[in-house]
Order: structure tokens, then sequence, then C-alpha cells
């Protein structure tokens, strides 16, 4: 196999790791804020959520 296939190969798996990264990062954002109740919004918008605002609880 000559070196510049192996580059090749190479800057595919990165790219493709930089990629679940990203995706992966955007859902931690996505659940921490709905876990958080940071955003009602964004709670309510998943069909069929419940919202339980417990701050106000003894």
């Amino acid at each position: 196999m000559s070196r510049t296939n192996r580059s090749h190969g190479n800057d595919a798996w990165n790219v493709s790791v930089i990629a679940l990264v990203v995706v992966l990062a955007g859902l931690l954002y996505v659940f921490g804020a709905a876990m958080s109740g940071d955003s009602l919004r964004l709670t309510e918008s998943v069909r069929g959520a419940e919202v339980f605002d417990t701050r106000n609880l003894p």
C-alpha cells in the first residue's frame, strides 16, 4: 500500500471522528438542557413530554 492511500484513509478516519464528536456534543447539549429545565419550550417540544416544575416544592 502506498503512502498516499494510507494518508487518504487516515484523513477519512479523522473527519469521521470529528463529525462523531460534534454530533455527540450536540446531543449532550440538547439532553442536558432538557434534563436541567433550562428551557421549558425545549422540553415541551418533545412529543408527549410532561413538564413538572419542582423548583418551588418544599
